[in-house]
């Protein structure tokens, strides 16, 4: 899509919008912004280890509670700087793993798009350099547990460092939601236990209602690959007037659950399926952050007026010959079979939203760590055994590959030209095994202009490498 035709339909999208958002009703949540508690004291910062009022705790609960601030010399979390989103006061999650969840007044209803926003804070670095971000998990599910949506942040937080910022994510019920007439909950959780803090204020739910549907037909694409695939360094604040819309007002009609980590990590970040959107925290740094699939999700949705769903896994320097093998080597992580589950786990998620998936092709940025690291000799033989496997464990015979080229040109390759090669005639050797359903995407005419660290693209490479694939797809699925 052109620049002009692409800004002219999401003009469209956003006279959408407006008509949608005129109909957006806010749902009552008792103390959002756990101010109902106040707390003072001279220094700063003031603990209080307690439960908020209107909120439940579950799990263990020692050394959590509330924290006001006092913007003082004494305040090192946030140094001069007013707590939270909403007032002086956040609820706070110290090593302990547990969680807040309050179940509220408003049922679940059909047809009902759920937005949820939590505002998260980053401290300021300890005397050793940490952060001491513990993650988070925000959950809105029924009071019996049925799912509506969820997300993780994990690693570095969406804030930047003594700061607060939203995370933001948009549910759709569908016709016929499991739990459909039961109590809304929101659950607020600590994912990384016996580590640090998760500080939250501002919880904030609405509601919008969709047009009644029945059952309808989705494409589905998957994104996988390493950290490239996951937009390790893709911060949506760097990109270019052009490109800044598939940021600000993503594609209502595109969908995306997500499960995206860094090999080192223990815990990842994932996203239930949802509205298309850039996923926060999870990056490199404390930014909102996004890989390939924002462009290609938009443009096929966009272009092909039509619905899209896109799922994605990736993990950051993780290879082909030591990781996303379905027959492993001995001693190293298998990423596989969490792969297939994450795709199978996601296609139930959308037949629970009324929406009967169709799997249509792979996605593969993927060979930077087989390029450095060995498996370079056998990419061909494992890309060709990796495409027959996924097809056979997801039950989709035909589905396409487009198998996308390892830049040559990133200065972390350069005393590695002879094995990137190694691993990208692997990829055009098993395109033109099975010319109908494989693809090679070229990318070498990046040239120059990459991330910091030589290995990663920019926000405008990462939504260039998504149109490209949108493209080619297009141009094979008329």
């Amino acid at each position: 899509m052109s620049i002009i035709a692409r800004f002219l339909a999401i003009a469209t999208l956003c006279l959408s919008f407006a008509g949608a958002a005129s109909a957006q009703t806010a749902i009552a949540i008792n103390n959002p912004s756990f101010e109902a508690d106040p707390i003072a004291g001279a220094q700063a910062p003031v603990f209080q280890i307690r439960v908020p009022t209107g909120w439940t705790a579950v799990g263990p609960s020692q050394g959590s509670g509330l924290l006001a601030p006092n913007a003082t010399a004494n305040d090192t979390f946030y140094p001069g700087a007013t707590y939270g989103f909403d007032g002086n006061q956040i609820a706070f999650r110290y090593q302990d793993g547990g969680a807040l969840e309050q179940v509220l007044s408003e049922r679940l209803q059909a047809n009902t798009r759920y937005t949820l926003s939590v505002a998260s804070g980053t401290r300021a670095p300890d005397a050793q350099g940490r952060d001491l971000f513990a993650g988070y998990d925000i959950r809105l599910e029924t009071e019996n547990g049925h799912l509506v949506g969820a997300w993780s942040g994990i690693g570095r937080n969406l804030a930047p460092s003594a700061q607060f910022t939203d995370t933001t994510r948009m549910f759709d019920s569908g016709p016929a939601p499991a739990g459909a007439g039961e109590r809304l909950r929101i659950r607020l959780r600590q994912v990384v236990p016996n580590y640090g803090y998760t500080d939250l204020d501002n919880v904030r739910l609405s509601k919008t209602p969709l047009p009644a549907r029945a059952t309808l037909p989705i494409d589905v694409v998957i994104v996988a690959g390493q950290s490239n695939a996951h937009g390790w360094t893709a911060r949506s604040d760097q990109l270019g007037t052009a490109n800044a819309p598939y940021a600000l007002w993503p594609d209502s009609r595109a969908l995306l659950g997500y499960h995206q980590r860094s090999i080192s990590d223990a815990v990842a970040n994932i996203g239930s399926m949802g509205q298309l959107d850039t996923q926060g925290s999870g990056f490199s740094g404390n930014y909102d952050g996004f890989g390939p699939e924002l462009s290609l999700g938009g443009d096929l949705a966009a272009l092909n007026k039509a619905p899209i769903a896109v799922i994605k896994y990736a993990v950051g320097g993780a290879g082909l010959y030591y990781g996303f093998q379905k027959r492993n080597p001995a001693g190293y992580e298998a990423l596989y079979p969490p792969m297939i589950q994450h795709i199978q786990t996601m296609l139930t998620q959308l037949r629970a939203q009324g929406y009967t998936p169709r799997l249509r092709a792979m996605f593969w940025l993927q060979g930077e760590t087989d390029a450095i690291y060995g498996g370079a000799a056998q990419y061909e033989a494992n890309i060709k055994q990796f495409i027959a496997d996924v097809r056979t464990d997801i039950e989709a015979p035909e589905l396409q590959f487009y198998l996308t080229q390892i830049n040559p040109y990133m200065p972390a390759f350069a005393s590695y030209q002879a094995t990137v090669h190694q691993v990208n005639m692997g990829m055009v050797n098993a395109a033109a095994a099975d010319p109908s359903r494989v693809f090679f995407v070229a990318t070498d005419d990046i040239r120059c202009g990459f991330a910091p660290d030589g290995i990663h693209y920019t926000a405008n490479q990462t939504i260039a490498i998504g149109q490209r694939w949108a493209n080619l797809y297009l141009r094979f699925n008329p």
